[in-house]
C-alpha cells in the first residue's frame, strides 16, 4: 500500500486528477448498475431513467480520459492545445444534452413522483455514494482551482455537474424514506433547477471556447 501511495505522489498533478477521474468513472458505472437494479426491484421508473443518466455521464468521462491519453503522446504544443479545445467543447455539448435529459427526468418526478421507498440501510448506502460524489467534486475544485488547462477545467465542471445530481438523489431517497406525506413536487422543482444549472454550465463552456476559436 505504501508503494502505491508513493507512486501516486510521484505522478504529476494532472495525472493524479486523471486517476481520480478514472475512479469516479468506474464508480459512476457501478452506481448506474445499482440504480438499474433498484429500478427493477422497487420498482421505480425514475431510478431507471436516472441509471441511464449515470451511464451517459460515465461515457462522457471515459471520452475525456481517452482524449487525455492521446494528448500525452503528442509532442507539438499547438496540436495539444487544439485537442484540449476539442475535448472542452465536447464536454460542453455533453453537459447540454445531459441537462436537457435531466430536465425530462425531473419533469417526470414532478408529475409522477419518485416511489423510491426502500429499506433504511439501502437509503444510507445511496446517500453515502451521493455524498462521496459531492466530496470528490469539491476536493477536485479546491485542489486544482489554480489549474486553468482546458482539459482539467472541463473535468472540474463535469464533476460539479455530477455532484449536483447527487444532491437531488440524496434529497429524493431521504424524503421518500423518512418524510411522510411530503409534497413530492419538491423533488421535481429541485431536479429542474439542477438541470438548468447543468445546461447553463454546458452553454458557458461552448460560449467561452467560441470566443477563442483559432484552434477549432
Amino acid at each position: 500500500m505504501k508503494e502505491i501511495i508513493k507512486k501516486f505522489r510521484a505522478l504529476e498533478k494532472k495525472d493524479q486528477l486523471i486517476f481520480f477521474l478514472v475512479c469516479s468513472t468506474i464508480s459512476n458505472f457501478i452506481v448506474g448498475i445499482i440504480k438499474f437494479i433498484f429500478s427493477l426491484t422497487i420498482p421505480s421508473f425514475w431510478f431507471f431513467i436516472n441509471a441511464g443518466f449515470s451511464f451517459v455521464l460515465a461515457i462522457s468521462r471515459y471520452l475525456t480520459i481517452n482524449k487525455y491519453n492521446k494528448i500525452k503522446k503528442i509532442k507539438y504544443k499547438q496540436i495539444i492545445i487544439k485537442e484540449e479545445y476539442k475535448s472542452y467543447l465536447q464536454n460542453g455539448v455533453m453537459l447540454i444534452l445531459l441537462g436537457i435529459m435531466y430536465f425530462f427526468v425531473s419533469s417526470y418526478m414532478y408529475y409522477k413522483g419518485t416511489n423510491t421507498n426502500m429499506h433504511e440501510y439501502i437509503t444510507y448506502l445511496v446517500a453515502l455514494i451521493a455524498f462521496t460524489s459531492i466530496g470528490t467534486a469539491i476536493y477536485g475544485m479546491i485542489k486544482y482551482k489554480r489549474n486553468q488547462e482546458l482539459i482539467i477545467k472541463g473535468i472540474k465542471i463535469t464533476n460539479f455537474a455530477n455532484a449536483l445530481t447527487s444532491i437531488v438523489l440524496t434529497q429524493v431517497v431521504l424524503l421518500d424514506t423518512y418524510a411522510d406525506g411530503y409534497d413530492s413536487t419538491l423533488n421535481g422543482y429541485t431536479g429542474m433547477g439542477v438541470s438548468l444549472i447543468i445546461t447553463g454550465l454546458g452553454l458557458y463552456m461552448i460560449i467561452s471556447i467560441k470566443k477563442d476559436n483559432k484552434y477549432l
